[in-house]
């Protein structure tokens, strides 16, 4: 058997085409990766195309004199004001473009309203309110605009809480609460960017913040509904949950645990990242590792070999597990390597942050110890497809067609599972692609299909496994080869 396998791995590392295929995958990853280090250093755009913008509409109503034309032109001045200030600063992710648009831009529009109006004495102390917000701006002191945020949203959670005390009606008293809710979140998202240095703007902890405050409205909104029987909600509830906890996570840690664009968040994703470009090269080798065999006449000279035929056919079975796993982890090293050179290999210094559902709590694991998780749980969908791909170009002995049929199915297996989602079908879960990803139950996680465990899944995949196996090996075993 060890001698039919090594046979075996030496005709396929002889074929051109799993080196092309390994080319193709190096290209889209380093592709991947470049696109993902511009994406995450260039946010937003140049505020000159506002500029060029609103100006175009003044100049279009300038012989306009009625009063809807002004005040048209009075807010686009002011809109030209914000952009023209937000590009002393850079473009609009900067954290003072946050400031402007929040702060001074409503200011701008005021003092314009006060221009039209020809009131110049109201229009001047706005005007002075402008320059000191900028000079706040100048000096990069942003913690000044947090600081009154949270003022703001103190004074607003004691009024809040003053007319909870005086109220009497039972929905008014509902509605102030989640009032009291929204700002106590608010609250603690200021907190936390006060005492954790996070600037307004797009960076990554801006988007955490962004995260947490959502998830926990989610959560919350989930709670209080009568609706926690829809599984559709509870699957976003446990969504939910995970974010919320992740970004905490990342928030009082300062770590990017949950950025899946970086180079170790392409890495840990990986076995989805790059699942076509696994099963592509894995149904190229199964789909015709027999009917080659066929197809050159050589499958004489390798039954007069003294094996039995099932020893044969189970070697190249083997033959192509091994490759499987070869191609998984040559997939994974090149975006280790590519990631690490192109983003950096400091990122793979965090570790894999997982939420569990089962505990309601995060926990770290080791990188190495997630991917081997991941491919695991990742591994029936492969070994499935392997599976067909090599019953097909054993049984009809032609390569075309099982690498067809097989890329079919699984490109066909997320609409076979959306239609019986829309359609509520339950017989759905004995087919083999809801239950084909392991990975949907780790960490307590809830599956794509109600009712499925993993040992009902597992169960699915070993009766499909065999349906596959068994008439493979039967109709290889009493195949004539006499006239091929």
């Amino acid at each position: 058997m060890i001698s039919l396998i090594q046979n075996e791995l030496t005709k396929i590392f002889k074929k051109k085409s799993i080196y092309i295929t390994l080319l193709i995958t190096l290209i889209f990853i380093i592709v991947i990766n470049i696109i993902y280090v511009n994406s995450n250093s260039h946010y937003g755009y140049d505020p000159a195309q506002d500029v060029e913008f609103y100006e175009s509409q003044i100049a279009m109503l300038q012989e306009d004199n009625s009063q809807s034309a002004q005040e048209s032109i009075s807010i686009y001045q002011s809109e030209i004001d914000s952009a023209k200030l937000i590009q002393k600063y850079g473009n609009t992710a900067t954290w003072q473009a946050n400031i402007i648009y929040n702060y001074i831009r409503p200011l701008f529009q005021e003092k314009s309203q006060y221009i039209q109006a020809e009131n110049e004495q109201e229009a001047q102390k706005v005007q002075k309110q402008i320059e000191e917000l900028v000079a706040k701006l100048d000096a990069g002191d942003w913690h000044y605009f947090a600081k009154q945020e949270l003022r703001e949203i103190e004074a607003s959670l004691q009024e809040q809480k003053q007319l909870k005390e005086n109220a009497v009606d039972t929905n008014t008293i509902a509605s102030i609460d989640d009032q009291i809710f929204d700002l106590e979140l608010q609250k603690q998202v200021v907190n936390w960017r006060l005492e954790k240095d996070i600037p307004y703007g797009y960076s990554y902890w801006n988007t955490c913040l962004t995260n947490y405050q959502d998830a926990q409205r989610e959560i919350r909104d989930y709670e209080k509904s009568s609706n926690k029987d829809n599984y559709t909600a509870k699957q976003g509830y446990y969504s939910s949950l995970e974010k919320a906890a992740i970004s905490q996570y990342d928030i009082e840690n300062k770590v990017e645990s949950g950025n899946s664009s970086n180079a170790r968040g392409v890495l840990l994703h990986g076995c989805s990242q790059f699942e076509l470009f696994i099963i592509i090269m894995i149904i190229m080798v199964t789909g015709t590792i027999v009917s080659e065999e066929f197809n050159k006449g050589t499958i004489k000279l390798l039954l007069i070999k003294p094996y039995k035929r099932s020893t044969i056919l189970a070697s190249k079975w083997i033959t192509s597990l091994i490759m499987l796993f070869i191609i998984i982890i040559s997939v994974l090293l090149m975006q280790f390597v590519v990631g690490g050179m192109v983003q950096g290999f400091d990122t793979f210094d965090t570790p894999a942050v997982v939420y569990d559902h089962t505990t309601n709590q995060i926990g770290e694991m080791n990188i190495v110890a997630y991917l081997g998780m991941q491919i695991l749980g990742k591994l029936p969908i492969y070994v499935l497809l392997m599976t067909l791909a090599f019953a097909f170009s054993t049984i009809f002995a032609n390569s075309a067609l099982a690498i067809t049929i097989t890329l079919l199915g699984y490109m066909g297996a997320p609409f076979v599972n959306a239609l019986a989602q829309a359609y509520n079908l339950d017989w759905i879960k004995f087919f083999v692609t809801p239950n084909w990803d392991l990975t949907q139950y780790f960490f307590g996680g809830l599956p794509e299909f109600q009712g499925l465990t993993p040992i009902f899944s597992i169960g699915i995949i070993i009766i499909y496994m065999l349906i596959m196996l068994i008439p493979t090996f039967v109709i290889f075993q009493k195949k004539n080869i006499k006239n091929i």
